[in-house]
């Protein structure tokens, strides 16, 4: 069985704390931070929902009853884990609600906001998430351990792994994914929602690979061919010499990304590219199993580090703690977690 790559600790330097993320729901709290607010007119309703033990197709089940619609009509930013209190943003055709007010979803949904808007919302049409994180049963160093490891991040940054939770349970999805990617799992026809999910999984594997190869060649400087990100933009360019960009690169202006593989990924040269190309190797990934993947997923670029921004932490009783911070659109809280804790990767699904 092919199970998703280990990723190292980054601080692995440091002592941690120990302990897991706690058992209860409200332990894990995600709070979506849109990337724009309701106009107050136009011809969709925006729900802010809070939803309890519930993923969020759920919720969109819940939704289009409710309303009467299509899920596909459906819109959201951004899907939230299951095992945790969370709040999300979603959207309708306006004319499929006649009482807003009134509007009831069922057990473990709560409608806390309901305003107009001129668009459907569509993934990635959020700023990125903010979390609260309860951690039990940590050692007794536990607070200055958090707080060095903390101060690491703040000046290295965070790899930015996709956590084992686009993985599955027990990092199943890759396995299935690999055998519907090679024509060998014996099936007929994929549901859409399965081939999207089974090209976001190995593009995640080939990601996470890319990045503990590209951290093991350092970071004082760009990479020959690597693709880096201009801050403040979406805008891509090639590194053609390191030397010329390593100002720019030490006051991070330019940020280092990696592969999600597809036609429309912009393509590095150099080392980068070898990098890379081993990393799609390392997934088994032929030929054709890429252009399958293709049809289902466009490929783009993705951030190697990311900030976790507003940073705070709380002792929380004699043996936990409560971590609250930001990452943007994309990051998993669950590997932040995992730097204080050293807990499994494939033990960080919720």
């Amino acid at each position: 069985m092919a199970l998703p790559i280990d990723p190292p600790i980054w601080t692995g330097e440091l002592e941690g704390t120990g302990g897991a993320i706690g058992a209860q729901a409200d332990d894990f709290v995600v709070d979506e931070v849109p990337l724009y607010s309701p106009s107050g007119a136009g011809e969709h309703l925006y729900l802010k929902v809070r939803k309890r033990e519930r993923t969020t197709r759920e919720l969109i089940r819940a939704i289009a009853d409710a309303t009467g619609v299509p899920t596909s009509e459906v819109g959201n930013a951004g899907m939230k884990d299951k095992h945790a209190v969370t709040t999300q943003w979603l959207s309708v055709p306006a004319r499929s609600v006649t009482s807003p007010e009134s509007l009831v979803l069922g057990d473990g949904f709560e409608v806390l906001e309901v305003a107009r808007h001129t668009n459907k919302l569509r993934t990635g049409h959020l700023s990125g998430n903010r979390f609260r994180i309860r951690i039990v049963g940590v050692n007794e160093r536990a607070e200055p351990a958090a707080r060095a490891i903390l101060a690491e991040i703040e000046e290295r940054w965070l790899p930015n792994y996709f956590g084992s939770q686009r993985f599955g349970f027990g990092g199943d999805n890759l396995d299935r994914a690999i055998a519907w990617a090679s024509g060998s799992g014996g099936r007929g026809r994929v549901p859409p929602f399965e081939r999207k999910l089974f090209s976001s999984v190995l593009q995640s594997e080939v990601f996470n690979r890319y990045v503990v190869a590209r951290l093991g060649e350092g970071l004082a400087l760009p990479i020959p061919g690597e693709v880096v990100r201009l801050e403040g933009s979406r805008a891509l360019f090639v590194v053609e010499d390191p030397e010329q960009e390593a100002s720019r690169w030490r006051a991070r202006d330019i940020h280092p990304t990696g592969p999600l593989f597809g036609p429309k990924m912009k393509e590095p040269r150099g080392r980068a590219q070898e990098l890379e190309r081993c990393a799609v190797g390392a997934v088994a990934l032929s030929p054709e199993a890429l252009a399958k993947v293709a049809r289902s997923a466009d490929g783009t670029r993705r951030d190697v580090l990311v900030r976790p921004a507003d940073v705070d932490l709380m002792v929380d009783g004699p043996d936990s703690l409560v971590i609250s911070f930001f990452l943007p659109a994309g990051s998993y809280g669950t590997l932040l977690v995992r730097e204080l804790t050293r807990g499994p990767f494939l033990g960080d699904a919720r």
